[in-house]
């Protein structure tokens, strides 16, 4: 477990299992994939310095627990504040991660559809009452803290080929002045083949959910588009097939202006 420190409650709860280090995720979340006789749990440890933000797994703990019985999302197990970092326990979700499910069936218009669907599932979901906020608004505030805080994913090589700024401030400045106007749904916020678990043809399982709220229904749909386009292939069929299966017309300025937000995370 490396420097890893639990509670002693948290310690008892894990004895038995063995701790396996996830780096999979893109997150400044720590992730341990805990592995037992007969079943699988997952530790996450998100730092205090993200407390309050969307990476905050306080915050996923509280969004899991209000989708529980909506859609199918981890269930949680134990959560603790210990040393300044929180500590997120929770089991692990039925079926195959997504990207490991379309290596196996290589059917890109399976993916699609499974896609559709989840946007489907997404939007079908009532946010009267959802206290999560992921709109734009929230997601800037965010954004500037993270890079007042040196937080920000500001190494541009991990930017699109076509992302056309020169440094973050000046990404960070379009946003702010180039915001759309939303149609705000429940959104996941992180949609995409490696936060999603496949059974049967159909999404059986959700991971990633610090970003999940009320937030543009655009948001999911941007996502789609670029694990489409670098996980599937740049071929227009398969993103108009997509937005077929939606039964609405592209809005690219909004598109371009979700994945463009998202360079910064």
């Amino acid at each position: 477990m490396g420097t890893l420190n639990l509670s002693n409650q948290l310690g008892n709860l894990t004895r038995t299992y063995r701790f396996v280090p996830d780096t999979a995720g893109m997150s400044p979340a720590s992730v341990y994939q805990l592995i037992g006789r007969n079943d699988h749990l997952y530790l996450k440890v998100s730092p205090r310095q993200y407390n309050g933000t969307t990476y905050d797994v306080e915050r996923e703990k509280d969004v899991m627990l209000w989708l529980q019985g909506q859609l199918p999302v981890p269930e949680v197990l134990h959560f603790e504040q210990y040393e300044g970092n929180k500590f997120l326990l929770m089991r692990a979700v039925d079926g195959v991660v997504g990207s490991e499910d379309y290596k196996h069936h290589r059917d890109p218009k399976r993916m699609v559809h499974i896609y559709s669907d989840g946007i489907k599932r997404f939007h079908a979901i009532r946010i009267e009452d959802c206290p999560f906020d992921s709109s734009v608004d929230y997601r800037l505030a965010e954004l500037a803290y993270f890079l007042r805080h040196n937080l920000a994913d500001i190494n541009t090589e991990n930017w699109e080929d076509d992302t056309p700024f020169a440094d973050p401030d000046a990404l960070y400045a379009f946003l702010q002045t180039h915001k759309p106007n939303e149609e705000l749904v429940f959104s996941h916020g992180d949609f995409g083949d490696s936060n999603i678990f496949i059974r049967n043809d159909r999404i059986s399982g959700l991971i990633d959910l610090g970003r999940s709220g009320k937030a543009d229904k655009w948001y999911d749909i941007a996502f789609c588009v670029q694990s489409i386009q670098h996980d599937i292939g740049n071929d227009k069929a398969y993103v108009d097939l997509l937005f077929n299966l939606l039964e609405i017309e592209p809005d690219w300025a909004k598109i371009r202006y979700y994945i463009l937000l998202d360079e910064l995370f």
